[in-house]
């Protein structure tokens, strides 16, 4: 009842203020050495996480571009618009391994249009305004209409959102200083992250109703949470699970979630490790007309944090028609 008198719930870029995506791009990349690749498209993988593109460039060599996720693209509407044969330019940062590889912000076709494959790492990259307002595509939408807060959800960058704050014990900082991304990242196997990395997406999210519960489907690999609003429910009575155990009450508008037994070893997408005795606090707050809504969290672990961690506050918009997407990592060869 709780739930229809409340009558209140998918990201475009980025997502909580980390500076991260799938994986540690600075493993491999170079932010300092940008610049672009011009050829004919030999092959395109459209897979997650990361779309791959193989150009021949004039001299014959082959470079493979790497460029926003495969969703992200088929938003841009990029997934119809391009084909093996077409001539373009990539820009963006080259590998810093030597490789003939680059990590691709901006496209740019023979006809001399540009477009943003990945805004947020091209404003870091400095290629952020090449590229106009008025020519950067529209987000290509369809779906149903919403009941109360389930509904998918879009990230909607704003003044009111928040970076983390976190002071990391000794300890945890010398295990990150230890984690290589090149070999520890389970990400580019396509292993998928459990709580509190899974919220740390670029990708749309959406509000489901269950009997007693409220269910959160995470486009961003596929991942799917269980919110238990019985409060009643004894949290101490489950196994750890990648998602762990969330306990929901309301407070006026905002639904607070409280999640423990957590078995993902990581708090972050760089390695830093967490103990059994991490435990976090969400707060999701809706505006009366249920357009816009706001995630922040916070999280406590004396093994990880010096104190209590203040993960990040968020602002999200509902965008008539969006839609969760299938996400089906693949490796590529």
């Amino acid at each position: 009842m709780r739930l229809i008198q409340v009558s209140i719930f998918t990201l475009a870029t980025f997502v909580f203020g980390v500076a991260s995506a799938h994986h540690s791009f600075s493993a491999f990349f170079d932010n300092d050495n940008v610049g672009d690749i011009k050829g004919e498209i030999v092959e395109i993988l459209w897979v997650n996480p990361h779309a791959n593109f193989k150009i021949r460039r004039e001299d014959g060599e082959i470079w493979n571009i790497e460029t926003a996720p495969v969703n992200r693209l088929q938003r841009l509407g990029l997934d119809e618009a391009i084909s093996v044969g077409d001539r373009v330019t990539f820009s963006g940062a080259f590998s810093r391994l030597g490789r003939n590889e680059m990590l691709a912000t901006n496209m740019t076709y023979a006809n001399g249009k540009e477009v943003l494959l990945d805004p947020g790492f091209a404003g870091r990259l400095g290629l952020l305004d090449r590229v106009s307002p008025n020519d950067r595509p529209e987000t290509k939408i369809n779906g149903d209409e919403p009941q109360g807060i389930y509904r998918v959800w879009t990230r909607n960058r704003g003044p009111n959102d928040q970076d983390p704050v976190r002071n990391f014990t000794a300890a945890s900082l010398a295990a990150r200083e230890a984690w290589d991304p090149v070999v520890d990242d389970p990400a580019l196997r396509c292993i998928a992250p459990g709580m509190p990395v899974v919220m740390d997406t670029p990708f749309p999210i959406a509000f489901q109703e269950g009997e007693g519960q409220i269910l959160i489907q995470i486009e961003q690999w596929d991942g799917r949470r269980t919110i238990q609003m019985d409060s009643n429910f004894n949290p101490n009575t489950q196994p750890t699970s990648l998602m762990g155990t969330s306990i929901g009450r309301w407070e006026g508008l905002t639904l607070i979630i409280e999640t423990s037994n957590i078995s993902w070893p990581y708090v972050d997408e760089f390695g830093t490790p967490k103990s059994e005795d991490f435990t976090m606090v969400e707060r999701i707050t809706f505006d009366e007309d249920n357009r816009q809504m706001t995630w922040e969290a916070t999280s406590s672990d004396p093994t990880t944090y010096e104190g209590q961690a203040f993960l990040g506050r968020a602002g999200y918009e509902w965008i008539p028609g969006e839609e969760i997407k299938p996400y089906n990592c693949m490796l590529a060869d």
